[in-house]
């Protein structure tokens, strides 16, 4: 048995139609063809280009044009008729886009005909490609097809420097889609602005693209943003990826989802997408990294030739790479975050300050009808008499004001000190109180008139102390879930209700932790109205108010709570 490896004389080979499809099947979608073009009219050019797009719905049909430099038969044979040749930039060691030479069959991605009309130093050239052709095995075997125009094959013309590719039969029974090229124009093409250059009297310039689509210019989409950081490379990190620049913004907006991410770039061309990760404040995360390195890291590839956007993450270095970015990406993301919440709570806390003074006002409104209740019994216990005195008895307020025209003296009576039945004393003793050292506060005594004794004119006696201004105030504060839904403090007339307790707090979750919800609203009000009731009538039992304290202390609770719950629903306090 030989061991001789029979050799064929041609060769491995390859099917044409079938090569110039699979290239084609990476520009399915209308924006990622028509950029491929635009982006060769961008390069290869020698001054500040022109790029015109036409969009056809009627005869589904996409016309570009260009003023660039054209190209020669010579250029057309050796370089876009052969599929994977390195474009003449990077033969010339300028290491720029057209890495995999398939860039040229986009159009059949999209459409049945490519055509491509091409004028070079006065001389034009026209021809198609079909897409039938290349789906033809037999034709298309060892070499796709090309439909010269006869007339305009080589031929002398006046005709200034350009070429114009013309897309037609498009493949989808849907519209074309202008906004889908507007966007990946804005988002993926011109920020290419930095890697196209031409001289100019010896000189290298940026060159500066004039596109429009259907008569209207398109320029770059710059999303505005609140905050640009920087991202400083380590010594480690810099001998590692070598040279970067790695920049994150914070945007002033909700993201797109083709926005969300940061965008990588080699040498000024879009290579990659990396996208945010599914998370709280993602959305508002952008970026740019230029990575030069990327590029020279060939095993695996970091880059694959269906222009996916993706890293190969099998390959090292690009796994490396990516992790850095989403290192950093997600350092920033729970700033935000953190940063967020901070927000929230403050403006919580606002909303929460104004609910508090919302229902301290109403139950306050309240609490000065039963004042003015109260002092029209004072008024009509006194006779209304002492229109000098400019004392006005408030609930739950000891505090008496010994008038210029009347005396008084201390009887028995229930705990605290009550209102008197005073009468004018026309006549007052000039005799002094035999115990002036007497203080009443300390007894289960009342203050009474006596027109015996004048010792005490013009002095005033205090209970305890109320916040300034009478009235409640009112409180959302966690207290524990084991305490009432409300708490109320008698010594500052404080009215909490606690956020804490279960059916509080599950309100209060249900409406997002926002305290001027009507559900929340429905309990929290509900809640410290039954304190307030409470309040009032301990209120009045201390201004001796109430003969049987127990029962009716009830029965005004009852109504306290009542007519409350009434003027809510009159003011709609829970008015979705």
């Amino acid at each position: 048995m030989s061991n001789k490896i029979e050799q064929f004389e041609d060769g491995m080979t390859t099917d044409a139609g079938r090569a110039v499809l699979d290239s084609a099947t990476d520009f399915t979608n209308e924006g990622k063809a028509v950029g491929e073009y635009v982006k060769n009219s961008w390069q290869y050019t020698d001054k500040h280009p022109n790029v015109e797009i036409i969009v056809d719905q009627q005869n589904k049909s996409i016309h570009i044009k260009d003023d660039s430099r054209g190209m020669s038969i010579d250029d057309l044979r050796t370089r876009f008729f052969v599929l994977h040749k390195r474009n003449i930039d990077r033969q010339k060691g300028k290491i720029k886009r057209g890495e995999y030479g398939t860039g040229k069959a986009a159009a059949l991605g999209i459409g049945e005909i490519l055509r491509v009309t091409t004028v070079h130093n006065n001389l034009i050239n026209q021809f198609e490609i079909h897409r039938a052709d290349c789906e033809d095995e037999i034709k298309s075997a060892k070499s796709v097809p090309i439909r010269w125009h006869p007339e305009n094959q080589n031929k002398k013309t006046s005709k200034n420097n350009g070429t114009t590719i013309d897309i037609e039969g498009f493949l989808y029974d849907r519209p074309i889609s202008i906004q889908s090229i507007k966007d990946f124009l804005q988002t993926k093409t011109l920020p290419e602005k930095k890697a196209y250059t031409h001289e100019e009297n010896g000189i290298e310039v940026n060159t500066i693209i004039n596109l429009t689509l259907n008569e209207e210019k398109i320029e770059e989409e710059e999303i505005e943003f609140s905050k640009e950081i920087p991202i400083t490379l380590s010594d480690e990190e810099k001998k590692y990826f070598d040279s970067m620049d790695f920049t994150i913004r914070i945007a002033d907006r909700r993201l797109k989802p083709d926005e969300q991410g940061i965008r990588i770039f080699c040498n000024g061309i879009f290579k990659a997408f990396i996208k945010t990760p599914l998370a709280n404040k993602s959305e508002y995360i952008f970026g740019d990294c230029e990575c030069p390195k990327l590029m020279t890291e060939k095993h695996p590839p970091i880059f694959d030739s269906n222009r996916n956007n993706q890293i190969n993450e099998d390959n090292k270095f690009g796994s490396d790479f990516k992790r850095f970015v989403m290192r950093h990406v997600d350092i920033y993301r729970k700033e935000l975050e953190k940063e967020d919440k901070e927000n929230k709570k403050k403006e919580k806390d606002e909303i929460t300050k104004k609910e508090e003074q919302k229902m301290k006002e109403f139950f306050n409104s309240i609490f000065k009808e039963q004042e003015l209740e109260f002092q029209k019994i004072a008024a009509k216990a006194r006779g209304n008499i002492d229109k000098k005195d400019d004392f006005v008895p408030e609930l739950g307020e000891s505090k008496i004001t010994f008038g210029k025209d009347f005396g008084i003296k201390i009887v028995d009576g229930d705990e605290g000190i009550g209102i008197p039945n005073i009468q004018p004393s026309p006549n007052p003793d000039p005799n002094p109180n035999p115990n002036p050292n007497h203080d009443p506060k300390t007894t289960n005594e009342k203050f009474e008139k006596d027109i015996n004794s004048n010792e005490s004119k013009g002095k005033e006696r205090k209970a305890k102390k109320k916040p300034s201004g009478g009235g409640f105030d009112f409180k959302y504060e966690n207290i524990g879930k084991a305490e009432d839904r409300a708490d109320y403090n008698p010594e500052e007339r404080i009215i909490t209700v606690n956020l804490s307790h279960p059916f509080i707090e599950k309100l209060y979750k249900a409406s997002n932790e926002d305290t001027s919800m009507p559900k929340f609203r429905r309990g929290a009000y509900e809640a410290a109205a039954v304190e307030f009731a409470a309040a009032i009538v301990i209120l009045k039992g201390k201004s001796n108010m109430y003969e049987n304290t127990l029962s009716d202390g009830v029965t005004q609770m009852q109504k306290i709570l009542d007519d409350a719950i009434r003027k809510m629903s009159v003011l709609d306090i829970f008015n979705d």
